[in-house]
């Protein structure tokens, strides 16, 4: 409901520091998640599925904070950090999903769900 009542002057003046703050953010914790469930969850896991699970877990959900930014009164533009961050830190959570869930379906050798994609894929 936050992304409603967005005001998107101020969400393009502030996208470059959003995505800053959002993206490299969202692949750390996707990868220190990952990091925890391959080596320390004794499932025995390989990498592409502990990402797949990192980056589901990776994204978080600021209501409480946007609530006590609003009886706060808090600037706009601090509130437009935490709504613009949040839906900036779902959106990448999503890419981050395909693609690890891409490479761990092809790990899985399901014909025609997944597909063999490199780590410098997007660089090409």
């Amino acid at each position: 409901l936050d992304s409603y009542n967005i005001d998107v002057n101020l969400f393009f003046a502030s996208f470059s520091q959003l995505l800053t703050f959002a993206f490299p953010m969202v692949l750390a914790g996707t990868t220190l998640t990952a990091l925890i469930g391959y080596y320390i969850f004794p499932y025995g896991w390989s990498l592409d599925l502990c990402m797949t699970f990192g980056s589901i877990l990776a994204a978080t959900d600021p209501v409480a904070v946007a609530v006590l930014l609003n009886e706060l009164g808090a600037p706009p533009r601090l509130k437009i950090h935490v709504s613009g961050e949040s839906l900036l830190n779902d959106g990448s959570a999503v890419v981050f999903y395909h693609i690890f869930s891409l490479r761990f379906f092809h790990e899985l050798g399901v014909h025609g769900v997944g597909h063999d994609i490199g780590w410098g894929e997007g660089f090409r």
